[in-house]
């Protein structure tokens, strides 16, 4: 799905002439060089590789890519002062109506003839430009408010549970991976006093002032096995959280997945593991989704629960539904995990490996499960389940998460099947996955002509692809040599690299091109679904 505000972007820079948009790129070129960008090849302007461009320069904050905008037209303008100014096509902001009200049209609609200079590109942009963290740096990854499962991790998790009535801006925050590519750290810059919430971690953050926090995940079982007894269980994820200035954080929002409809909130602490071992804090509030902490030092924080009695405690819980693309092309592997994005990212890290690729169902069980339940595939079709039964279990989130695979022979038809309760019959989730979601499940890089995407999108990833010393760096061992990455680096133009690039890929087997195509997708996620049309 494209991010947000990235059509209007596009929108109107398509509107601009040829002349017009060259000159834009060559400014716009200076401006980025001058922020330790490389420079934009000197080729045809298209306005889509400049939006992805300016997208993932800027991070998807909305501030940085209309200060980028406001330097390459004041650049402009002083080559010629009346070459962008047209202020007779600046238009007054439309007024919003309802869906279905008849009323001014919405901004989407631009009459022809207007938008077709810089500066009524740039004047509407300000006005109507919107991105997800316009408070915090982005990654340039979907948020999980732009991922076509929908608002998976946001305030609608549980019918039983209000909404929490947040303030927070959301934000979209850095992040910086470790040297076996697999510890992701997260940071965001915060201008100033303010409620923020993370939306990769959903982790809230209440400031008094400009701040910078870094934050990850942190191993329950590195450290609440050891001071730890039966009474606690985890609720949450763990975090490792530093800030600088330390004074300017007031309070940390722990998210947790306990349904807490009835619960008693007094079992609720906030483990704290320092150097002499973990002390137990009891939060400022407990809210239906996250647990309050004021005033926190910096070392490691998470969500746990007394258990003191019975009944067990409800869990928010989601089920996971993933295509195996190197197997039989209809296997499919059903995961049941609590509503913790630690666990969602674990399990989504080890399907991409095997590789996998999420199925676009609806997340949420229809109830909140109890730990220790057990639960069947029911369905009318031909299928193959193993294991027959899945417990559902509160396995930390650096362990392996227990799967089930379904396998059927025929999806032509399209494939319906329910998560039913062992003992009571009563279905938690069902499923529709049909023909299309297969073609797009069994690859985005291996399409139904059995042409690999990486075949399928030469030219245009030649001409489009900005990052390549990034993509250079995902290759370097599996797919290419030192020698090889030396040889590419050498040329002068992303252009010219990605055709030496390209030079090597007939040598190379799927595998190879699966793992440029995951390259591709981390480093220029927008230009790679375009490419496939999601």
């Amino acid at each position: 799905m494209e991010a947000p505000g990235r059509r209007d972007l596009l929108r109107k820079l398509k509107a601009l002439g040829q002349e017009e948009l060259e000159g834009f790129r060559d400014k716009l070129s200076e401006v980025l060089l001058e922020r330790g960008a490389e420079p934009i090849p000197k080729t045809p302007a298209d306005p889509a590789a400049l939006t992805d461009l300016l997208l993932r320069h800027c991070r998807g904050d909305s501030k940085a890519v209309l200060k980028v905008l406001e330097d390459a037209e004041a650049r402009l303008q002083k080559v010629s002062p009346t070459a962008s100014s047209h202020p007779q096509q600046e238009r007054k902001p439309s007024t919003c109506t309802k869906a279905g009200d008849s009323g001014p049209k919405s901004h989407d609609e631009i009459p022809p003839g207007e938008g077709g200079t810089l500066a009524s590109a740039i004047a509407f942009m300000k006005r109507h430009l919107s991105f997800t963290g316009s408070k915090a740096e982005a990654t340039g990854k979907q948020s999980r408010k732009e991922d076509p499962t929908g608002d998976n991790w946001g305030t609608d998790k549980c019918k039983l549970c209000p909404r929490e009535e947040d303030p927070s801006e959301e934000i979209n925050p850095e992040i910086i991976r470790g040297p076996d590519e697999n510890q992701e750290t997260y940071r965001v810059h915060l201008p100033g006093a303010g409620s923020f919430r993370c939306s990769e971690t959903e982790l809230g953050l209440e400031v008094r002032a400009a701040v910078t926090v870094q934050y990850r995940y942190g191993f329950w079982d590195q450290h609440l096995s050891v001071w730890s007894t039966p009474k606690w269980m985890i609720a949450g994820p763990l975090f490792s959280i530093q800030a600088e200035p330390a004074g300017a954080l007031a309070a940390i929002h722990l998210p947790h997945f306990l349904c807490l409809r009835g619960a008693d909130t007094s079992r609720i602490q906030i483990a704290h593991f320092i150097e002499e071992g973990m002390t137990l804090e009891k939060p400022k509030q407990v809210r239906p989704f996250h647990a309050v902490l004021e005033n926190p030092s910096f070392s490691l924080y998470g969500v746990v629960w007394g258990n003191r009695s019975k009944p067990p405690i409800l869990i928010h819980s989601i089920v996971l539904l993933y295509w195996a693309l190197k197997m039989a092309k209809t296997t499919l592997h059903l995961y049941i995990i609590p509503n913790d994005h630690s666990r969602f990212k674990s399990v989504d890290d080890y399907e991409k490996q095997c590789p996998s690729r999420l199925v676009s169902t609806s997340l949420q069980t229809h109830k909140p499960l109890t730990f220790d339940s057990r639960y069947v595939v029911s369905s009318q079709a031909n299928i193959e389940v193993t294991p027959k039964e899945l417990e559902f279990c509160n396995i930390q989130a650096e362990c392996l998460q227990s799967y089930m695979e379904i396998y059927t022979k025929d999806i032509q038809g399209g494939l319906e099947f329910s998560l039913v309760e062992k003992i009571n019959k009563e279905p938690i989730w069902e499923a529709h996955v049909r023909p299309e979601d297969a073609t797009l499940s069994v690859s985005s890089a291996q399409t139904q002509t059995d042409e690999h995407f990486v075949n399928q999108h030469q030219e245009q990833l030649i001409q489009r692809v900005i990052a390549v010393d990034g993509i250079l760096d995902s290759l370097c061992g599996p797919v290419l040599d030192l020698e090889q990455i030396q040889s590419i680096r050498a040329e002068i133009s992303s252009v010219e690299k990605m055709r030496k690039l390209y030079e090597l890929v007939p040598q190379w087997d799927n595998d190879c091109k699966d793992r440029l195509y995951q390259a591709l997708r981390e480093k220029h996620r927008p230009l790679v679904e375009e490419l496939e049309g999601i």
